[in-house]
């Protein structure tokens, strides 16, 4: 169960580096332990382990192909999937650059239970929909190896073209990463130095005048046995579908590890995004064609903004380090540590919700100004110590651990009437006057502090039962100044969360689990103005089986849950918020990751998702389907070498994507079912030389998204070519 209090006063904040002290004290401790463990203390006798499978795989190493096996985001630690009693997914390099991923969504878009906004929404902001639950930076679902990144959702994206791999964690986390949505957690892994040598070079050319240049460069760092390297670059000049719209982007990811004996290490891992884009403004539904009957609509290509006004302008950095330090083979501390910060100048014009009905009828479509200018700026924190050893028979694995956030987010936000734009000729080039008085600021100065101490053990009682407990104690605290009045709102939680878990693994190679885990998240005092309230809860129940035959490069999973959140803020018939709002989501989640042969790869996933609003303070919200979540979704992607043929440089890849029916609130009518499908071909030229062609979308399926009385329409073909070389 977890628990809060609330206190006016301000509180003295938990002792972080005194509890980062204590836990290099314990690493000595345990250390001690291990050596009277050597020496013969037979309460702490450590037995023997059982490895099977890839045990050489790093979640954070480069792994050749699509089937990763095992995890470090579930546990903190490098676990195998089939170990793990929660439903993780990983995205491996390897998949993200067959897909030809260009954003977080596109890397994710095969994995079960998972569900996003088109393309020309995810170049902005990495929001998801997990389970039905909102996932993002603003619900600190956005991680980067292994830390929140950021606190807002506009700062700019994960670059996937950065990452060694995606994992996907699903369901409530929060006993080891504090503040999250029930849904769980999208952590981008970095791409990190390796020893042996890496040298690409890509050039692609696309649909909308798309040009991009990619390299990627790693390895020893000159004669050096203990310093290492990777430089990982990106540059991209591109139109898109939507007019007047461009997606230009420069990406810079150096990183540098020095590993001065196999017992330790240290990577610095930094990165640059610069990006340069278009807001694509929502449209509502009753100007989009196929959803809304007006006479009057507005096309999928059509741009409702101004050429000289609106633009979207950010950039994103950060510096940070992880230390890792084994004492002995039994005892570890790891510590992270990153600073980020961004910049995000952002204006657009949207439509005036006031004139909708006239706008639909009389093709004169009222607009609205937005103009921002955003800065954000978090360090972010994490320090474990992790020990095994053996007491009354059972091996335990043990993680003591405590974690820091602390964010500013300063937003300068304007908004007022803008001219209107006649939609039978677009007539554009009308002067947009903004008015940027303080009276007129809506934005405000919101510092945050989330500080946490967590306790993880794994208990292995054979080489069959493994047992998972951990529990966790967060304190976290909101400060807000309003620009436009001076107001100061402040607000202080404490939470506890507890996880549980047990899997059977048996020779055959089936794992059984089943677990319990909770979540929390604190509700902004910037959401209601002069009000504060409890933070969110969230409870799931999960129970599954995967399949995992040693040795083999197959993995099946399948799962079926219960996740519920408690203390929902929704307004009531007067438009007050109350807290007395519970959502619920059941379902099934089916994935397969195979290489069945040495020609043929196959990714499969299925989920059941029944997701809906079960109490809310407005009687007619109860029963509401979650917004863009379908009963039914499923993909499937193969790959196929023509080795058995004599072409084994020729490979081909096939995906489908489907998606049921959703409801959208404020919409009548449910938006239909579709189904996209993906193709790529690649063929290898010599050692150095290969190209590749990728088309998502190939039939050019017409479809729209909707959610709370709005739409976007999906994304159209797209078809790149990619020439690369490697020495």
């Amino acid at each position: 169960m977890s628990s809060r209090t609330t206190s006016a006063a301000t509180r003295q904040q938990p002792p972080a580096l005194k509890l980062t002290t204590l836990a290099l004290a314990l690493g000595g401790w345990f250390s001690a332990l291990a050596d009277a463990q050597e020496a013969g203390a037979s309460v702490i006798e450590l037995g023997d382990t059982t490895v099977s499978g890839q045990a050489w795989e790093s979640p954070t190493a480069p792994l050749a192909g699509k089937v990763a096996l095992r995890n470090g985001s579930a546990t903190k630690s490098n676990a195998a999937i089939t170990e793990t009693p929660q439903s993780v997914s990983v995205v491996t390099a390897q998949d993200m650059t067959d897909r030809n991923a260009d954003t977080l969504a596109d890397a994710v878009s095969y994995t079960p239970g998972f569900t996003s906004q088109p393309g020309s929404f995810n170049r902005t902001a990495d929001r998801f929909r997990v389970r039905g639950f909102d996932v993002e930076s603003g619900t600190g679902g956005s991680l980067r190896d292994g830390m929140r990144l950021q606190s807002n959702s506009y700062d700019g994206v994960q670059e996937p073209f950065g990452l060694e791999r995606v994992e996907v964690v699903r369901g409530a986390a929060s006993v080891l990463y504090g503040q999250l949505s029930p849904g769980g957690f999208v952590n981008g892994i970095s791409k990190r130095p390796t020893e042996t040598p890496l040298h690409q070079l890509g050039l692609q050319y696309g649909s909308h005048d798309r040009k991009q240049l990619t390299g990627d460069f790693s390895g020893p760092l000159g004669d050096s046995d203990t310093l290492s390297y990777r430089l990982t670059l990106l540059q991209r000049d591109s139109d898109t579908a939507q007019d007047h719209i461009n997606d230009d982007k420069l990406y810079i990811a150096p990183a540098l590890t020095w590993r001065p004996n196999e017992d330790t290490s240290l990577t610095l891992l930094s990165f640059y995004q610069k990006s340069d884009t278009r807001f694509s403004a929502p449209l509502p539904y009753q100007m989009v064609k196929h959803v809304g009957d007006g006479p009057f609509t507005i096309g999928r290509h059509d741009f409702i903004g101004e050429p000289h006004y609106d633009d979207m302008n950010g950039e994103m950095s950060a510096l940070g380090y992880e230390f890792e330090h084994h004492f002995n083979e039994h005892t570890r501390i790891s510590n992270k540590l990153r600073y980020y910060q961004s910049e995000v100048k952002w204006r657009y014009l949207q439509v005036d919700p006031r004139s909708v009905a006239g706008s639909a009828s009389s093709g004169l479509l009222g607009r609205q100004y937005s103009d921002r200018h955003e800065r954000s700026r978090a360090l972010a924190s994490d320090t474990n110590l992790e020990s095994r050893w053996t007491l009354a028979g059972a091996e335990h694995t043990f993680m003591l651990g405590v974690d820091t956030y602390d964010a500013s987010y300063d937003s300068h936000n304007f908004r007022g009437a803008a001219p209107a734009l006649d939609l039978t000729r677009y007539d554009y080039g009308q002067p947009v006057l903004v008015d940027r008085s303080q009276a007129l600021d809506r934005g405000s100065q919101l510092d945050t502090l989330q500080t946490g101490v967590y306790f993880q053990d794994q208990i292995r009682f054979d080489d069959h039962w493994l047992l998972l407990l951990g529990g966790r104690h967060d304190w976290a605290r909101q400060n807000q100044r309003a620009f436009r009045t001076g107001q100061k709102l402040k607000q202080s939680d404490e939470a506890t969360t507890w996880r549980a878990g047990l899997v059977y693994q048996a020779d055959n190679g089936l794992a059984p689990y089943l677990s319990y885990s909770e979540s929390f998240f604190p509700v902004g005092v910037a959401e209601f103005t002069g009000r504060t309230f409890e933070p969110t809860e969230g409870k799931q129940y999960e129970v599954g089986i995967r399949y995992q035959p040693q040795d083999s490069n197959l993995l099946l999973s399948a799962a079926i849950y219960e996740l519920t959140q408690q203390n929902v803020v929704k307004n009531d018939l007067n438009g007050n918020p109350q807290q007395v709002g519970e959502q619920r989501s059941r379902g099934l989640e089916l994935e397969a990751k195979a290489e069945l042969t040495d020609d043929l790869t196959l990714l499969a996933s299925y989920a059941y998702t029944d997701a809906r609003i079960t109490q809310s303070a407005t009687p007619a919200d109860k029963g509401q389907r979650s917004e863009d979540t379908p009963y039914h979704q499923a993909a499937l992607w193969a790959d196929y070498s023509f080795g058995r043929f004599g072409l084994a440089q020729l490979k081909v890849g096939a995906g489908a994507r489907y998606k049921g029916t959703t409801q959208a609130s404020g919409i009548d009518s449910q938006r239909p079912a579709y189904t996209l499908f993906d193709l790529r071909a690649s063929y290898q030229i010599d050692p150095h030389w290969d190209v590749a062609i990728n088309a998502n979308n190939v039939t050019n399926q017409q479809y729209t998204y909707c959610e709370y009385a709005i739409c976007r329409y999906g994304d159209e073909r797209e078809v790149v070519t990619s020439v690369n070389f490697r020495w």
